[in-house]
């Protein structure tokens, strides 16, 4: 029974209606634990093969190119989460692992942002974030 209740529970927070700006944490939080934390570990360190969220994240959204990467890497592009939970979840983890490497005023991503860039996934992944890193001239 207290399983049900707490599905039930669970089930309402992450479907609460979201206003055009905002963003659900709770469901953002919960998607990043259901769909993204498998990979980059619940404190956003990366696990093999997976680079590191934490302190990092935020230097993607500085440049065009790289707020298109956190969309279209495989991870995201692929995922069943739909346009507006992925936006969230992308702003959650800007917000919740981003640190200093997160400008002032950053803009947040918005749902018809994530539906044109995800209709276009990358390949070769690792090659393109090495480029990318260049560009940003950021290390890990």
């Amino acid at each position: 029974m207290i399983y049900r209740c707490l599905f039930v529970f669970i089930s309402l927070l992450t479907s609460l209606p979201v206003i055009s700006g905002e963003m659900n944490e709770v469901r953002a939080k919960y998607n990043y634990q259901m769909f993204c934390q498998g990979c980059h570990t619940p404190k956003g360190i990366g696990g093999r093969g997976v680079p590191k969220i934490k302190g990092f994240i935020g230097h993607f959204p500085k440049s065009q190119k790289g707020r298109e990467y956190l969309i279209r890497v495989p991870g995201s592009a692929n995922s069943v989460l739909d346009n507006l939970q992925l936006a969230e979840v992308l702003n959650w983890m800007i917000k919740t692992f981003g640190e200093d490497s997160v400008e002032e005023g950053w803009r947040p991503y918005e749902t018809e942002e994530v539906a044109n860039y995800r209709q276009n996934p990358l390949m070769e992944v690792e090659e393109y974030r090495k480029a990318l890193l260049r560009e940003l001239a950021v290390q890990e």
